[in-house]
């Protein structure tokens, strides 16, 4: 039940470095893409359902990118590596979208754009989560992703804190034209610096593939079900996903539409989700390696549950940090130790293919939640105009709170039926007494 791990190296401080510059250049466009492309999309519709639809392009395309670049990259070797390999190729790409949107002159151009930056951006996304998996022994992944997380944090931070105050400077003098220019530009360039030549120096080390049955779908799956309680823990991932994304995905608009609040507004009051996250991203990574992982998940979880009750009855900036302090405290405690737990059964030969596998389950309740929040709330709101030539001056987006709410819930019913076998092993549990082999 438990595997060999594909390194028990201590990790060094220039890879940890190395690998936190990566994540926080791959999350300033994710941030971008979260908080400033649905305003820029606003500017081309202001129908929650198409927006919405535009935005699930980037999940609905991790159910192939992901997995496909997972891979892949178990199975080639070149000089630079072999996940840095497609974190060089694709962030050049990544960069010449996000220069290029705030020049789109309809709605087509930009979902044009937006199909190729998405796809690109979960090619870098099914990268540079595996390196965590293969360069960092079991017992310091739970303090490296609180780590990598904070710099992901930082990363939120430094887009909501300073990029949407240059977005709202740049529009006092140019309006509309070429909206968050100053903002797409700079992640642009985080791409190739913090990205692309951050990977030339990763330093990864070829592993061994062991013989295995020709990969075909059906391989494919049991590769992923054979493994114990894998497959359990990439449900609650699911749920994680879709509760995380009903809200997150959403609160930029929730917070112009509903609280009528202005950029510089959003990022004072859900700006401190980010900051919260980047304050205690390690902490939590250290405290959760003492728990067993099912149970700080399930506490995470009702973590994300208050803070929709925040939320959900906030009235403005004050409601809305609050909201945001307590969802971010359990999105984070749920990041630093959800893909901790899952790399705990990734053969070091499979590492990829398998979190592009678990990467499929997170893509799906991202994308669902997507779709179903811009569904919810166009028939939460029948008596606004979407079409009008001013646009809708309110939106009521409440239903996000709720419906991540109750994907939270399902969240901690499915980790009830889960057991961290590692932590078992560790504190001297016997196995037996936790639950049996799953088939």
């Amino acid at each position: 039940m438990l595997i060999e791990p594909a390194t028990r190296t201590p990790v060094s401080l220039r890879l940890a470095v190395i690998l936190g510059l990566i994540f926080f250049g791959v999350n300033v466009t994710e941030a971008c893409s979260v908080y400033l492309l649905p305003l820029t999309l606003n500017l081309f519709t202001e129908n929650p359902f198409y927006i919405f639809l535009i935005l699930a392009i980037n999940p609905a395309f991790g159910i192939i990118a992901q997995p496909l670049v997972g891979v892949v990259s178990d199975r080639v070797w070149t000089r630079f590596g072999r996940r840095a390999f497609f974190l060089i190729i694709c962030a050049p790409v990544v960069a010449i979208c996000l220069i290029s949107i705030p020049y789109a002159g309809s709605l087509l151009q930009i979902v044009l754009l937006v199909i190729v930056l998405q796809f690109f951006q979960d090619l870098l996304n099914g990268c540079d989560q595996p390196l965590i998996a293969d360069m960092v022994p079991p017992q310091q992944r739970t303090f490296m992703l609180g780590l990598v997380k904070t710099f992901e944090n930082l990363a939120f931070f430094f887009v909501l804190f300073i990029g949407m105050r240059m977005v709202g400077g740049y529009g006092l003098s140019h309006g509309e034209s070429q909206y968050g220019l100053p903002m797409y530009y700079t992640a642009a360039a985080c791409q190739i610096v913090f990205v692309m030549v951050a990977a030339f120096f990763v330093g990864e080390k070829r592993i061994e593939r062991e013989a295995r049955p020709k990969l075909t779908p059906r391989q494919y799956i049991l590769d992923f079900v054979q493994q114990p309680m894998l497959l359990r823990i990439a449900l609650a991932y699911l749920m994680r996903a879709f509760a995380r994304t009903a809200v997150v995905g959403s609160a930029a608009l929730y917070a112009t539409k509903t609280l009528t609040l202005n950029e510089t507004q959003l990022g004072n009051s859900w700006g401190l989700f980010p900051f919260i996250a980047f304050l205690l991203a390690i902490p939590l990574g250290l405290s959760a390696e003492r728990f067993a992982k099912q149970r700080v998940l399930q506490v995470a979880f009702a973590a994300v549950i208050v803070g929709c009750l925040i939320g959900y009855f906030s009235t403005g900036v004050r409601g809305l940090a609050a909201a945001a302090l307590v969802f971010g405290f359990g999105d984070m405690l749920l990041e630093v130790t959800h893909k901790a737990f899952m790399s705990d059964h990734y053969p070091a030969d499979m590492i990829g293919q398998l979190a592009g596998a678990v990467n499929i389950f997170y893509a799906v309740g991202r994308t669902a939640a997507l779709v179903l929040v811009g569904f919810a709330v166009k028939r939460a709101n029948p008596g606004v105009d979407f079409d009008a030539p001013d646009g809708a001056p309110f939106v009521d987006y409440h239903l996000i709170w709720v419906i991540s709410a109750i994907a939270a819930l399902i969240g901690i019913a499915i980790l009830a039926t889960v057991h961290d076998y590692r932590h078992a092993a560790k504190s001297g549990t016997p196995i037996s007494s936790c639950s049996p082999m799953p088939e």
